[in-house]
């Protein structure tokens, strides 16, 4: 858990932090394997850019609220523009922008024009003029825009409703945005009125009634009427909660919280992660061995999994990836092995199914290990709607679950000039 954590959803991602979600086994074990490692990364690398829809889905959303997502389409690169396709590779938007597509939200998308940022609607229509000099999505019928360093508020019709007066201003969540006047971070509603003092110096958006907070150095939660929800005493504490407890780290050690800051799950790990599926993989490191090792523990703090892996993914759909003698296997939740060690890197499973990576080349196998796809791309994004990205070489295009191509494979993937063929668009309601 990172500093990355509690960036605002709606900021672009960065390469490192998609990366930060990679499972490849080299970088955990196998370290005699140099020859394979550079591939690896490279693999998992593009992979992960090219999923950006994957991080986009939370980075385009607000914390707190409970939109639909739905896959619309596809943006494009052609002639070093981008454009918009639909599901089946159909050009909606010629390739005119100098920035990728990322989301509609009230039926209207950031675009970039000649380096300034408006919004098209999804015919291509430029319905908010291109006079900033950026622009978040819309959240909660509002969008944050900067124009002469400033930020501040439009409406859909591109009219401010609160003045660019900010030093940096966040999206809204739950009725409320981060803003950043001298240096310092506050809260403002939708009239402009500033309702928390500018006083931390980070903060996330509101999640669940609560927002982490970093004051004086230490992270602490607040809830929306400023108070102090749990004290400022923590080295980290994690943006999402799930299944009613948080994961924090005081003292060098993680445990766990409520939304009320009281300690339910003693700081007592050397290493954690967030609970999924009321499974939490945790480390203890007794001294007896050599490395780490990680087991799961439910929310009463009791082992469900013992530790005895070098590494593991959060559960997904009932099962994880565990590293195994220097490869992944599958493991339930009772600890058993479902399909045998074998992957060299992994995504987690989703919709029934999961891309591997076996000998540097990337399938998709189902929840028996029996594959679906059969090993041959260099890269393999999630499924949405029943579709994927894939990479062949320097190019990408989209598969559907049956190993159908559905959009050519013929789209310039240059990640060493941060151009990405293709990327999912989503539709926020």
């Amino acid at each position: 858990m990172n500093n990355s954590q509690i960036q605002d959803k709606q900021e672009k991602p960065k390469s490192d932090e998609i990366l930060s979600n990679v499972k490849p086994a080299v970088l955990t074990q196998d370290k005699n394997k140099n020859k394979n490692k550079n591939f690896i990364i490279i693999i998992c690398a593009v992979l992960f850019i090219i999923c950006a829809a994957l991080v986009i889905y939370g980075l385009v959303s607000a914390a707190d609220s409970k939109n639909d997502y739905k896959l619309i389409g596809f943006s494009f690169i052609e002639n070093e523009k981008f454009g918009f396709m639909d599901k089946t590779g159909k050009v909606l938007i010629p390739a005119q922008y100098d920035e990728r597509i990322y989301a509609f939200s009230e039926n209207l998308a950031a675009v970039c024009i000649n380096g300034r940022y408006g919004y098209i609607d999804k015919s291509g229509i430029q319905k908010i003029s291109a006079d900033f000099d950026s622009a978040r999505s819309f959240s909660e019928k509002l969008a944050a825009v900067s124009i002469n360093g400033r930020y501040g508020y439009i409406n859909t019709n591109g009219d401010f409703v609160i003045s660019p007066n900010f030093e940096e201003a966040k999206s809204f969540s739950g009725g409320l945005a981060a803003v950043k006047i001298g240096g310092l971070w506050g809260f403002t509603d939708k009239k402009g009125t500033i309702k928390i003092n500018p006083q931390f110096e980070l903060v996330s958006n509101f999640f669940d009634g609560r927002a982490v907070a970093l004051k004086n150095s230490k992270w602490g939660l607040i809830n929306k009427n400023g108070g102090t929800a749990a004290d400022f005493e923590y080295d980290e504490i994690d943006r999402v909660f799930k299944d009613s407890l948080i994961l924090a780290k005081k003292d060098g050690l993680f445990g766990f919280i409520n939304k009320r800051g009281k300690t339910i799950i003693p700081f007592e790990y050397i290493n954690a992660g967030a609970f999924s599926e009321k499974y939490a993989k945790v480390s203890k490191n007794d001294g007896e061995e050599e490395s780490e090792l990680f087991g799961y523990i439910d929310l009463k703090n009791i082992y469900r999994i013992e530790a005895e892996y070098a590494e593991v993914s959060d559960f997904s759909e009932g099962l994880a990836f565990a590293l195994d003698n220097g490869a992944y296997c599958v493991i339930n939740k009772k600890g058993e092995i479902i399909v045998n060690p074998q992957f060299s890197a992994y995504r987690n499973f989703k919709g029934g199914v999961a891309p591997v990576s076996v000998g540097g080349k990337w399938g998709v196998i189902d929840k028996r290990g029996k594959y679906i796809i059969n090993p041959q791309y260099y890269a393999i994004s999630d499924f949405e709607s029943n579709l994927a990205i894939v990479r062949l070489g320097d190019k990408v295009g989209v598969i559907n679950k049956r190993g159908n191509i559905i959009i050519d494979i013929k789209y310039d993937n240059r990640a060493s000039q941060n151009y990405y063929g293709l990327s999912m668009i989503w539709e926020i309601k």
